[in-house]
């Protein structure tokens, strides 16, 4: 006996079809490593867009830290992936194609940047800070680290004591992917902060 499907759920099943085709349709978000041609021309075309690449874009590559703070210096953790980084050379090169970028990024080494300028006490200490950076449960090392201690601006005939560190950590574009990535942040003085990055919705 064969058993009649009620019409009453058509309208549900075209509706559900639609909504799996568009989500099809949408480009894939996350970490993107090796750059594809294709992710090359997307980083050309974002960097060079009228207006500029965008403040939602920038804002998922830069978080500030409120609480490490010394009076109104306070700290940030800055991320470069390699497509941001394709965006943020085209956005500064003239007479420059999309042909130019895939030509001069296929296939070129680059690695993840992350940038931090931690300020949290007066007199800091050089390299006083503890940076751990954690992707699913298990700790990234940095490949190369380079810190030194940050002084606030100021005139040639006063001089002020460092208030923090300024830290640029590299490391090979596959120790990443695209789970959550978390920095934490310990100073000498017992303070703790943590930073998280949604890779997921990161280029």
């Amino acid at each position: 006996m064969s058993r009649i499907r009620s019409p009453q759920g058509a309208p549900l099943l075209r509706l559900r079809a639609a909504a799996l085709g568009l989500l099809m349709a949408l480009p894939a978000w996350g970490y993107d490593f090796p750059l594809s041609s294709s992710a090359i021309r997307d980083a050309y075309f974002l960097g060079n867009r009228e207006g500029g690449m965008g403040s939602q874009f920038l804002a998922n590559y830069r978080h500030p830290i409120p609480e490490l703070h010394v009076a109104e210096f306070t700290s940030f953790v800055q991320i470069e992936t390699p497509f941001a980084q394709v965006a943020l050379h085209s956005s500064r090169k003239l007479n420059y194609s999309a042909q130019d970028a895939v030509r001069e990024f296929s296939g070129r080494p680059m690695p993840f940047h992350i940038h931090m300028e931690i300020n949290y006490m007066p007199d800091a200490p050089p390299e006083g800070i503890k940076v751990k950076l954690i992707q699913g449960k298990k700790e990234i090392v940095a490949d190369y680290v380079e810190r030194s201690l940050f002084y606030p601006p100021t005139d040639v005939y006063t001089r002020v004591p460092s208030i923090g560190e300024i830290l640029d950590l590299e490391l090979k574009p596959e120790k990443i992917d695209s789970s959550t990535l978390t920095i934490q942040i310990d100073t000498p003085d017992g303070q703790h902060a943590e930073c998280v990055f949604e890779m997921q919705e990161i280029r």
